[in-house]
Protein backbone atom coordinates (compact mmCIF):
# COMPACT_ATOMS: atom_id res chain seq x y z
CA UNK A 1 0.00 0.00 0.00
CA UNK A 2 2.80 2.40 0.90
CA UNK A 3 4.63 1.58 -2.34
CA UNK A 4 1.47 2.45 -4.27
CA UNK A 5 1.23 5.74 -2.37
CA UNK A 6 4.85 6.61 -3.14
CA UNK A 7 4.34 5.75 -6.80
CA UNK A 8 1.26 7.95 -6.99
CA UNK A 9 3.04 10.89 -5.33
CA UNK A 10 5.98 10.48 -7.68
CA UNK A 11 3.55 10.66 -10.62
CA UNK A 12 1.90 13.80 -9.19
CA UNK A 13 5.29 15.52 -8.82
CA UNK A 14 6.13 14.74 -12.45
CA UNK A 15 2.74 16.03 -13.63
CA UNK A 16 3.18 19.15 -11.48
CA UNK A 17 6.44 19.99 -13.18
CA UNK A 18 4.98 19.48 -16.67
CA UNK A 19 2.29 22.04 -15.87
CA UNK A 20 4.19 24.64 -13.83
CA UNK A 21 6.82 25.00 -16.52
CA UNK A 22 4.06 26.06 -18.91
CA UNK A 23 3.43 29.62 -17.71
CA UNK A 24 3.36 31.70 -20.89
CA UNK A 25 5.11 32.63 -24.13
CA UNK A 26 4.24 32.61 -27.82
CA UNK A 27 4.02 29.68 -30.18
CA UNK A 28 6.90 29.14 -32.59
CA UNK A 29 7.68 26.34 -35.00
CA UNK A 30 10.53 24.40 -33.45
CA UNK A 31 11.63 20.80 -33.53
CA UNK A 32 10.32 18.52 -30.80
CA UNK A 33 13.27 16.24 -31.41
CA UNK A 34 13.40 12.50 -31.94
CA UNK A 35 12.85 9.91 -29.20
CA UNK A 36 13.86 6.35 -29.88
CA UNK A 37 14.56 3.35 -27.67
CA UNK A 38 17.32 4.62 -25.40
CA UNK A 39 18.06 7.97 -27.08
CA UNK A 40 16.72 11.50 -27.49
CA UNK A 41 18.13 14.10 -29.89
CA UNK A 42 17.02 17.63 -30.69
CA UNK A 43 18.91 19.63 -33.31
CA UNK A 44 17.08 22.88 -32.48
CA UNK A 45 18.39 22.88 -28.90
CA UNK A 46 21.59 21.06 -29.89
CA UNK A 47 20.90 18.32 -27.34
CA UNK A 48 21.42 14.58 -27.18
CA UNK A 49 21.09 12.17 -24.25
CA UNK A 50 20.69 8.49 -23.49
CA UNK A 51 18.29 6.66 -21.19
CA UNK A 52 17.83 2.92 -20.49
CA UNK A 53 16.45 1.13 -23.54
CA UNK A 54 13.88 -0.75 -21.45
CA UNK A 55 12.28 2.46 -20.15
CA UNK A 56 8.82 3.59 -21.28
CA UNK A 57 8.68 6.84 -23.26
CA UNK A 58 5.82 9.06 -24.43
CA UNK A 59 5.31 11.24 -27.48
CA UNK A 60 4.11 14.86 -27.36
CA UNK A 61 0.40 13.93 -27.53
CA UNK A 62 0.76 11.47 -24.66
CA UNK A 63 2.63 14.05 -22.61
CA UNK A 64 -0.18 16.56 -23.19
CA UNK A 65 -2.71 14.06 -21.83
CA UNK A 66 -0.56 13.64 -18.73
CA UNK A 67 -0.44 17.43 -18.32
CA UNK A 68 -4.24 17.49 -18.41
CA UNK A 69 -4.32 14.82 -15.70
CA UNK A 70 -1.98 16.88 -13.53
CA UNK A 71 -3.81 20.15 -14.06
CA UNK A 72 -6.46 19.46 -11.42
CA UNK A 73 -3.76 18.80 -8.83
CA UNK A 74 -2.04 22.10 -9.57
CA UNK A 75 -5.21 24.21 -9.89
CA UNK A 76 -6.66 22.84 -6.64
CA UNK A 77 -10.17 24.00 -7.56
CA UNK A 78 -9.04 27.56 -8.31
CA UNK A 79 -10.98 28.57 -11.44
CA UNK A 80 -8.64 31.44 -12.38
CA UNK A 81 -5.57 29.21 -12.08
CA UNK A 82 -7.36 26.49 -14.06
CA UNK A 83 -7.98 28.93 -16.92
CA UNK A 84 -4.35 30.05 -16.81
CA UNK A 85 -3.22 26.42 -17.07
CA UNK A 86 -5.62 25.79 -19.97
CA UNK A 87 -3.79 28.54 -21.84
CA UNK A 88 -0.40 27.33 -20.66
CA UNK A 89 -0.94 23.86 -22.10
CA UNK A 90 -0.99 25.31 -25.61
CA UNK A 91 2.37 27.01 -25.12
CA UNK A 92 4.56 24.18 -23.86
CA UNK A 93 7.03 22.26 -26.01
CA UNK A 94 6.80 18.67 -24.77
CA UNK A 95 10.15 17.23 -25.80
CA UNK A 96 10.82 14.05 -23.83
CA UNK A 97 9.30 11.92 -21.12
CA UNK A 98 10.91 8.60 -20.25
CA UNK A 99 10.46 6.54 -17.08
CA UNK A 100 11.32 3.13 -15.72
CA UNK A 101 7.63 2.37 -15.11
CA UNK A 102 4.41 3.73 -16.65
CA UNK A 103 3.29 6.69 -14.53
CA UNK A 104 -0.06 5.04 -13.79
CA UNK A 105 1.50 1.73 -12.71
CA UNK A 106 1.61 2.60 -9.00
CA UNK A 107 5.32 1.80 -8.98
CA UNK A 108 7.97 4.31 -8.00
CA UNK A 109 11.09 4.70 -10.09
CA UNK A 110 13.36 7.13 -11.93
CA UNK A 111 12.26 9.31 -14.83
CA UNK A 112 13.54 12.01 -17.18
CA UNK A 113 11.54 14.87 -18.71
CA UNK A 114 12.55 17.64 -21.10
CA UNK A 115 10.26 20.61 -21.77
CA UNK A 116 10.84 24.10 -23.17
CA UNK A 117 9.02 27.43 -23.15
CA UNK A 118 9.38 30.70 -25.04
CA UNK A 119 10.47 33.30 -22.48
CA UNK A 120 10.91 36.49 -24.50
CA UNK A 121 7.51 37.76 -23.35
CA UNK A 122 7.95 36.80 -19.69
CA UNK A 123 9.03 39.76 -17.58
CA UNK A 124 12.16 39.22 -15.55
CA UNK A 125 13.03 35.80 -16.99
CA UNK A 126 16.57 36.17 -18.28
CA UNK A 127 18.33 33.14 -16.81
CA UNK A 128 17.58 29.57 -15.85
CA UNK A 129 17.62 30.68 -12.21
CA UNK A 130 14.91 33.28 -12.89
CA UNK A 131 12.79 30.59 -14.51
CA UNK A 132 13.28 28.15 -11.63
CA UNK A 133 12.37 30.82 -9.07
CA UNK A 134 9.13 31.43 -10.96
CA UNK A 135 8.38 27.69 -11.08
CA UNK A 136 9.23 27.36 -7.38
CA UNK A 137 6.58 29.94 -6.49
CA UNK A 138 3.90 28.04 -8.40
CA UNK A 139 4.97 24.77 -6.79
CA UNK A 140 4.65 26.33 -3.33
CA UNK A 141 1.20 27.63 -4.25
CA UNK A 142 0.13 24.04 -5.01
CA UNK A 143 0.31 23.34 -1.24
CA UNK A 144 2.20 20.08 -1.81
CA UNK A 145 4.81 19.72 0.99
CA UNK A 146 7.90 20.42 -1.11
CA UNK A 147 11.29 21.05 0.45
CA UNK A 148 13.74 23.02 -1.69
CA UNK A 149 17.50 23.36 -1.82
CA UNK A 150 19.15 26.60 -2.89
CA UNK A 151 19.48 27.06 -6.64
CA UNK A 152 23.03 26.74 -7.95
CA UNK A 153 24.81 26.70 -11.31
CA UNK A 154 26.36 23.47 -12.60
CA UNK A 155 27.90 22.17 -15.84
CA UNK A 156 25.74 19.78 -17.87
CA UNK A 157 27.05 18.50 -21.19
CA UNK A 158 29.47 21.41 -21.34
CA UNK A 159 26.77 24.05 -20.77
CA UNK A 160 26.02 26.10 -17.64
CA UNK A 161 22.61 25.16 -16.26
CA UNK A 162 20.88 26.30 -13.07
CA UNK A 163 19.86 23.48 -10.74
CA UNK A 164 17.04 23.37 -8.20
CA UNK A 165 16.34 20.29 -6.07
CA UNK A 166 12.87 19.67 -4.64
CA UNK A 167 11.74 16.73 -2.55
CA UNK A 168 8.75 15.37 -0.64
CA UNK A 169 9.06 12.95 2.28
CA UNK A 170 6.15 10.50 2.19
CA UNK A 171 7.24 8.65 5.31
CA UNK A 172 7.95 5.57 3.20
CA UNK A 173 10.38 7.25 0.80
CA UNK A 174 11.73 10.62 -0.28
CA UNK A 175 10.76 11.57 -3.82
CA UNK A 176 13.37 13.95 -5.24
CA UNK A 177 13.41 15.92 -8.48
CA UNK A 178 16.38 17.77 -9.94
CA UNK A 179 15.36 20.68 -12.19
CA UNK A 180 18.03 21.84 -14.65
CA UNK A 181 17.23 25.01 -16.60
CA UNK A 182 18.99 27.28 -19.08
CA UNK A 183 18.01 29.80 -21.76
CA UNK A 184 18.63 28.66 -25.34
CA UNK A 185 17.69 30.89 -28.28
CA UNK A 186 14.95 32.64 -26.31
CA UNK A 187 13.57 29.43 -24.78
CA UNK A 188 13.80 28.15 -21.23
CA UNK A 189 15.02 24.60 -21.75
CA UNK A 190 14.36 22.35 -18.76
CA UNK A 191 15.58 18.86 -17.93
CA UNK A 192 13.93 17.20 -14.93
CA UNK A 193 15.31 14.04 -13.34
CA UNK A 194 13.29 12.22 -10.67
CA UNK A 195 14.34 9.45 -8.28
CA UNK A 196 13.26 7.81 -5.02
CA UNK A 197 16.40 6.08 -3.69
CA UNK A 198 20.12 5.65 -4.35
CA UNK A 199 19.53 2.96 -6.96
CA UNK A 200 17.17 5.12 -9.01
CA UNK A 201 19.44 8.17 -8.51
CA UNK A 202 22.28 6.17 -10.05
CA UNK A 203 20.09 5.72 -13.14
CA UNK A 204 19.35 9.45 -13.46
CA UNK A 205 23.02 10.28 -12.84
CA UNK A 206 23.91 8.15 -15.88
CA UNK A 207 21.38 10.07 -17.97
CA UNK A 208 22.86 13.38 -16.81
CA UNK A 209 26.37 12.22 -17.66
CA UNK A 210 25.20 11.27 -21.16
CA UNK A 211 23.85 14.78 -21.94
CA UNK A 212 25.69 16.61 -24.68
CA UNK A 213 25.07 20.09 -26.10
CA UNK A 214 26.49 21.14 -29.45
Amino acid sequence: MMKKKVGLLSMVMVLMLMVVTACGGKDKEVSLGVTESGTYTNDYFGLSLNFPKEWVFQNADQMMKLMEAGQQVVAGGNEAKNKMLDLAKTKTLNLLMASEFPLDSGKSGPSAIAVAEKVSMLQGIKTGKDYLESSKKLMKDSKLPYEFEDIKTVKVGGKDMDLMKASINTGAAVVTQEYYSTIIDGYAFNLILSYVDEKSKAETDKILESVSFK
